[in-house]
């Protein structure tokens, strides 16, 4: 068997995901509308997936746009299930674990959800 090792870019739904000092005040309320509506904000960023978890690590641009946003680390034997739901240019892959769940989009969507379901059985 070998050794996976996948990377991608990714958007991830974070629902705690605040705008920074940064962002101007005019576009604050659309911000909070979109948060309420979507339950977080989506966060561009890196997908790493290996036989032991995934990670997602935000990029530069958005680590500036949002306030603190820290690493997310889902450990292998954590993850319960994992599914692709419908998404118009990107697929969503959703990740249910011990502690909640984890979203995120990318192309791609569906052969992801297919290797990370077979990988984490």
């Amino acid at each position: 068997m070998s050794t996976l090792n996948i990377r991608k870019l990714v958007n991830a739904l974070i629902p705690d995901a605040l705008p920074s000092t940064v962002v101007p005040v005019a576009v604050l309320p659309a911000i909070n509308r979109f948060k309420q509506k979507y339950g977080g904000l989506w966060v561009g960023g890196t997908l790493s997936l290996s036989q032991s978890g995934i990670s997602f690590s935000p990029n530069w641009l958005n680590r500036k746009v949002h306030g603190v946003l820290d690493p997310i680390n889902v450990p292998a034997e954590d993850i319960r299930v994992v599914r692709r739901e419908f998404g118009w240019f990107t697929g969503i892959v959703v990740v249910e674990h011990a502690h909640g769940e984890f979203r995120f989009r990318c192309y791609g969507a569906k052969k992801l959800a297919a290797t990370m379901a077979a990988t984490f059985r």
